[in-house]
């Protein structure tokens, strides 16, 4: 409202106000046709003062009125941020009326379009806002994180705004069959922030998650994650272990954009040429580096130490370095062969020498057990020692072993429950209390062996304590096979076979790449993934040329698209 507007409203009001007495006054006076009545300047001043107080009353009063009004309305109360990869705000009063929808990068200008959210309630705006994500591919199964930030002064109002915010959010994205990722902040008005905020384009809920990120990280800056979307924001504090505990968080940032661990293993060992029954793996981590997310992956072959970075997206290597390692008898000496890094390092750096299968060993001779199930083996590197829990004899063992000399730093023994009466004797020495006698490749062997196949896809082998017993997952031939097996004795405590949707596909993984890049207009593209969803029937494929990325849903049986979107990287 300009200051003319306000100036003819308030002109209008003291008119309105202001009282008319001269009717009033005139039949009070008497009868004066033909004289002059002479009016004494004291009564003239009186009458004229009370009529400006009046007036004076009128105008102040209109005045705080509107001024209160003008408050109520026209001052912002509270910043709200919606965060996906579009960073939009929105600004609203204390009638949690929308002033103003802010977009604070392209992505953001395409959701707001030509909408008008000044003058709806917030909830309104943020269903609109919401579904216009959702309809432009912002917000899918692939990217299903949002973030949302409140400023206010108010600390019990933030809480509540936010809790209605993502019960909100939920609920909207509940009704499309997407399974969200919340997270939900408040922020304060830090000026270093907001400048920060303002040399990115991103808003100060985004800018506080990255600073929180950094603070985990000194590698990372804050120039190289505002340029991530939040769902890979989300997805490295997860792995970072960020704290979240002044945050509202509901669900699991999305993943499935990205190749497994599982296929960044398998990278790694086809560039290094080694086999994966002889690699010990000591880290398996995706991590953000040099503009792209990738898996960090580290594992040991022979006396030779492996370090690869794997691009996510497409599985390429991106950088790898070996080094051999010494044995116990001899001293380390190393090389390096760092495919982005020529560097040489002839110092001794190879404070490991010990292997994760030596480490392992030096800890079953030290516990005086030859048979055992090994639980964990992992690689501290912060400590340089190995990690290793295993079970025997009904006992449960905790090692650390120094990776530099195969010393037993530190152990414990501790007795566990079998799966034997409780009558049973707890001498460890008799044969009936080893609860844990089969490994994992024994169990295996023996779920595979009781199903009749030969060749499965082991989907999951896990070592369940709390029943002293495996639990496997396999899928061979048209069938999905569930296995529970008695780690004492290798025993199949239960089992379920179930037929799983063959492909009715008479497409093949091929044909289905073809469809989509025929689709598409493209021919050569920089990468190309597609993957068979045997629930739905229907291929899942993916792929980039130049800065656009595609995903393609293609029907298994007539080859018919079912659904696309394209998306072009910042």
């Amino acid at each position: 409202m300009r200051n003319k507007d306000i100036l003819d409203m308030l002109s209008k009001e003291i008119k309105n106000q202001t009282p008319d007495i001269s009717d009033r006054l005139s039949l009070h006076l008497p009868e004066t046709k033909g004289r002059v009545i002479e009016m004494t300047k004291a009564k003239n001043n009186k009458k004229r003062n009370w009529i400006i107080g009046v007036s004076a009353a009128a105008v102040l009063a209109l005045s705080i009125g509107l001024s209160s009004m003008w408050y109520q309305y026209y001052s912002v109360d509270t910043v709200i941020g919606i965060d996906v990869n579009p960073s939009i705000e929105l600004q609203v009063n204390r009638n949690d009326t929308v002033l103003k929808a802010v977009a604070l990068n392209d992505d953001a200008n395409v959701i707001l379009d030509d909408m008008k959210l000044s003058g709806v309630d917030y909830n309104t705006a943020i269903n609109a806002l919401i579904g216009s994500m959702l309809k432009n591919g912002y917000i899918n199964d692939l990217k299903n994180s949002i973030l949302i930030s409140v400023d206010n002064d108010d600390a019990q109002k933030r809480l509540d705004l936010e809790e209605r915010l993502m019960q909100e959010i939920s609920a909207i994205l509940s009704d499309s069959s997407v399974e969200p990722a919340l997270m939900a902040q408040s922020v304060s008005s830090d000026e270093q922030l907001k400048n920060l905020a303002n040399q990115y384009n991103i808003s100060l809920g985004k800018a506080t998650l990255i600073q929180r990120i950094c603070a985990m990280d000194s590698t990372k800056t804050f120039e190289s994650l505002a340029k991530l979307s939040v769902n890979d924001l989300y997805l490295l504090a997860d792995i970072q272990d960020v704290e979240f505990d002044d945050i509202l968080a509901q669900g699991s940032p999305s993943d499935s954009a990205y190749i497994t661990a599982d296929e960044a293993k398998s990278a790694a060992l086809t560039h290094a040429k080694v086999t994966a029954d002889s690699a010990s793996f000591t880290k398996t981590e995706m991590d953000f580096d040099d503009g792209v997310m990738v898996y960090e992956i580290e594992f040991v072959s022979g006396n030779v130490k492996y370090e690869y970075d794997i691009n996510a997206t497409d599985a390429a290597v991106t950088k790898y370095e070996t080094e051999q390692i010494a044995s116990n008898s001899q001293n380390s000496s190393n090389s390096n062969n760092s495919a982005n890094n020529n560097s040489s390092t002839n110092n001794n750096t190879a404070s490991a020498s010990v292997t994760q299968e030596q480490a392992k060993n030096i800890a079953l001779q030290h516990a005086g057990v030859s048979n055992a199930t090994v639980t964990k083996l992992e690689y501290d590197r912060d400590d340089n020692d190995y990690d290793i829990e295993f079970t025997a004899g009904g006992y449960k063992y905790e090692y650390e072993v120094n990776a530099s000399n195969g010393s037993v730093k530190n152990w414990e023994k501790e007795a566990v429950k079998t799966n034997n009466n409780a009558n049973t004797n707890t001498n460890t020495n008799t044969s009936s209390s080893a609860s844990t006698s089969i490994t994992k490749e024994q169990a295996k062997s023996i779920a595979l062996q009781h199903a009749g196949v030969s060749n499965a896809n082991i989907t999951k082998l896990e070592f369940d304590r709390d029943d002293n017993d495996y639990d496997i997952e396999f899928t061979a031939g048209n069938y999905e096979y569930e296995y529970e097996v008695n780690a004492s004795n290798g025993n199949v405590k239960s089992w379920d076979k179930e037929a799983v949707k063959s492909a009715s596909a008479s497409i093949t993984q091929e044909q289905a790449k073809n469809i989509a890049l025929q689709h598409a207009g493209i021919s050569s593209p920089s990468y190309i993934k597609a993957e068979f969803d045997s629930d739905d029937n229907k291929y899942d494929v993916e792929f980039k040329s130049g800065n656009t990325e595609y995903e393609y849903e293609i029907n298994a049986s007539n080859g018919n698209i079912i659904k696309w979107e394209s998306d072009k990287d910042d």
